[in-house]
């Protein structure tokens, strides 16, 4: 293996930021050796380019050396980020983006406006201009020459920000639509922008620690990254990278048209629902290719939109954690609905709503008196139930929750434990990071720490000011303490995030802070949207914005412009998030109010949400007490912080034996995993990623580092830019769906396998 990875292996043994990698102030011995350390990455490149490297040499032995070997350090700090191009195509992306959206939270059919569309669209635009714009003279600033890697990466950070209905959009909604409270346009742009800012200030805090040190390398960016480097370093012409980007991503485009739409079959092959598809235990056990149906026990999926390219990037090791999971979830879930426990045979095998005792949907609404909690007509209705799939998932997320916090504070204290002594203002040995791709971004302005800092305590004042004025009945200390229960855990689940590329942690996240919302302010629906929003969103944008740095830290955008690319995406967004949300509710009340929606607009988002807030804000304490059903669900966070414990006593008795690999908190997560959506993925998902991360790495690792993550790439993009056309063209997301004929491969009278229809 190579000088240079072996000098990465050194600095990772040293954790990158331990107490070992602290050097004194000034001291040009550490400044040189970070210096003779980037040379030897950039001589190790060349040989890779070059295929003069040995097989050993391409071995990506640990998960990280991805980001030497896949990605290069390159960079020509010359080349102009801030250009006209920039501007023009990252406000016109952002504002499709975000329109599109809005207009679609607001639909019956789901659009999402993905990074790689977005990417591939902008690519094509951005050398069209290059080509179409004058370049001389008065016109230099207009077209400053070939578009380029760091343009391109801006235009993406900014739109992609953007280009989604944001959490706190989901409040005002709910509040204008079911509480007849409308808050004026300013109170509700600073509510999206206030809550979207604080997880931008927790990022700025925590950048050093998860996105300097080559450990937290952030699997899911790798591809990205390479697609960028691939497109704007490789020759055009002659890059085999290119070519087979472009020619899978031209198989998949057409390919995809297949199952999504003429044979949907391919979504789900089930040898035993095509056997008999009237019993229902086929289709709660084998069945999986319609929404809620079952968990897909050896169906086969051939619709890379369910597969997706995870499986080709995420590290072995977690996708070894994922299968533990979900083969536990085929035993907890048959176990729990068979064995009838929470009188689960009452109720769908697999549902997110709330049923009355008879089994009929629970009618929430009529719980509330002036928009709070009224035990009196709770008595008159009498209480809740899940599904007892739905419980099972809410218990399982909450022991990995708890896990989450042993086995971070565990595994990676050496880390953490520097990083928080760097704000120490006493402190006198600064915090230092040994990695090739940062080494060549200290050429940039960094951004002071003080900046985030800043941004954090604005951020702080608007979520006060705004929650205060919007009569959310969330107390100010209640905001505090949620918010500093977001920051804790956005920096365990960053640190997962960055280090192994978990990230299933979103939509269990936000039941947790419904929870503790229910318990600080019980018997309030809005409060507790206010606190999920609080506690939640600025996580997820906190992991995003984090992860964003990285992306501009592998392509070397300055630090400073992926700020305020952030920025001006989260503004841009924010402000046409609201015009189209006041546009359609003003427009169409009566058909977002209604449970059916018409064939244009539905508000079954909306519903949901509000559902939501109600069964935890206003049923919290019936179903989830010392003494109610589903009391195991609260309680199950605190016996997760002790399960990690057995792997951690077997590392000690045993350290060579990989008990570090297993992750309690991933295998928790993933064990009641399919208790919702479409599940026929899961199988070619475990195939295809162990076929990848394991037999080709280790058995071809050229094939691997030069190919496999352009693959992950290509696979989705022709996927992602033809569904979006389907989306338009046949879906009914124009106004009209247009169904492709019936026949026995596409029997609308059955699932999309062939089973059973979902009870639900």
């Amino acid at each position: 293996m190579s000088d240079a990875v072996n000098a990465l292996q050194a600095f990772d043994e040293k954790n990158s930021v331990s107490d070992d990698s602290i050097g004194k102030k000034g001291d040009g011995a550490g400044l040189s050796e970070d210096a003779i350390m980037a040379k030897e990455v950039e001589e190790f490149e060349e040989r890779l380019q070059n295929d003069e490297a040995t097989e050993d040499e391409y071995r990506v032995q640990e998960a990280y050396e991805v980001a030497i070997k896949v990605l290069t350090t390159h960079d020509e700090p010359d080349l102009p980020s801030l250009t006209f191009r920039t501007f023009f195509l990252g406000l016109g992306f952002s504002a499709f983006g975000a329109v599109l959206a809005q207009i679609y939270y607001f639909k019956p059919q789901t659009l999402l406006v993905s990074t790689l569309f977005l990417l591939v669209l902008s690519y094509w635009f951005g050398n069209a201009m290059a080509v179409a714009l004058p370049s001389r003279g008065i016109f230099r600033w207009i077209n400053p020459g070939p578009f380029n890697i760091k343009e391109h990466v801006a235009i993406i950070i900014m739109s992609s920000t953007a280009a989604v209905s944001a959490t706190a959009i989901q409040v005002i909604s709910v509040q204008d639509l079911y509480y007849n409270h409308k808050l004026n346009a300013g109170l509700a742009i600073f509510t999206l922008i206030g809550s979207q800012l604080l997880g931008y200030g927790y990022a700025g805090l925590l950048q050093d620690l998860l996105v300097k040190p080559t450990k937290c390398f952030w699997p899911s960016t790798i591809s990205t990254a390479n697609l960028f480097q691939a497109l704007h370093y490789d020759n055009q012409m002659t890059s085999k990278r290119v070519r087979l980007f472009w020619t899978v991503f031209c198989v998949m485009f057409i390919w995809e048209i297949i199952p999504q739409w003429i044979f949907p079959l391919l979504t789900g092959i089930s040898i035993f629902c095509l056997a008999n598809n009237h019993s229902t235990v086929f289709r709660n056990v084998f069945g999986g290719a319609s929404n809620n149906e079952g968990m897909g026990l050896l169906s086969w999926c051939f619709d890379w939109n369910l597969i997706g390219s995870d499986c080709l990037f995420n590290p072995l090791w977690l996708q070894i954690n994922q299968d533990i999971g979900i083969f536990l979830t085929y035993i907890l879930m048959a176990g729990v609905y068979y064995g009838n426990l929470w009188r689960a045979k009452d109720f769908p095998f697999m549902s997110q709503a709330i049923f009355a005792e008879d089994g009929t949907q629970y009618n929430q609404t009529a719980l509330l008196t002036d928009g709070k909690f009224d035990p009196e007509k709770y008595a008159q209705l009498g209480p809740a139930f899940f599904s007892a799939t739905n419980a099972l998932y809410l218990i399982t997320s909450n022991l990995s929750l708890g896990a989450t916090v042993t086995h971070v504070f565990f595994w990676h204290w050496a880390d953490i434990k520097p990083f928080l002594k760097s704000f120490n203002p006493w402190n006198k040995t600064p915090l230092v990071v040994h990695d090739p791709h940062y080494e060549k971004m200290k050429v940039y302005k960094q951004i002071p720490r003080w900046w985030y800092f800043i941004l954090l305590a604005a951020a702080y004042a608007i979520a006060q000011a705004t929650n205060y004025e919007g009569h959310s009945g969330l107390p100010w200390w209640a905001l505090t303490v949620i918010l500093l229960i977001s920051l804790t855990l956005s920096l365990l689940f960053a640190t997962l995030a960055a280090t192994i590329g978990f990230k299933e942690f979103n939509s269990s996240a936000n039941g947790f802070y419904q929870m503790i919302t229910a318990y600080m302010v019980p018997g309030q629906p809005i409060a507790n949207m206010y606190g999920a929003l609080y506690g939640q969103h600025p996580q997820g944008q906190c992991i995003a914005m984090l992860s964003d740095l990285k992306l501009g830290q592998y392509c070397k955008l300055p630090p400073r412009v992926t700020f305020a690319m952030q920025i001006l995406g989260t503004v841009v967004g924010a402000i046409l998030n609201y015009i189209m949300m006041v546009t359609i509710i003003d427009s169409n009340r009566d058909a977002l109010l209604s449970i059916s929606g018409t064939r244009l607009w539905s508000g079954q988002n909306a519903q949901s949400y509000n559902s939501n807030a109600i069964s935890w804000g206003g049923l919290g304490p019936e179903m989830f007490g010392a003494h109610a059903l589903y009391r195991m669900v609260p309680i199950s966070l605190a016996i997760g912080v002790f399960l990690p414990l057995p792997f951690i006593v077997a590392w000690y008795f045993w350290p060579k034996a990989g008990f570090e690999n297993f992750s309690t908190p991933i295998i928790l997560q993933y064990s009641c995993f399919l208790s919702v959506g479409i599940n026929t993925s899961v199988n070619p998902s475990m195939v295809i990623g162990l076929f990848s991360q394991w037999w080709v790495r280790t058995r071809y690792p050229r094939w691997f580092t030069k190919y496999n993550y352009i693959m992950a790439a290509a696979l989705d993009g022709g996927t992602q830019v033809i569904s979006f056309i389907l989306n338009f063209a046949v879906f009914g997301a124009s106004g009209t769906a247009h169904d492709f004929p019936q026949w026995w491969g596409n029997d609308l009278n059955l699932s999309a396998d062939r089973c059973a229809l979902p009870e639900n």
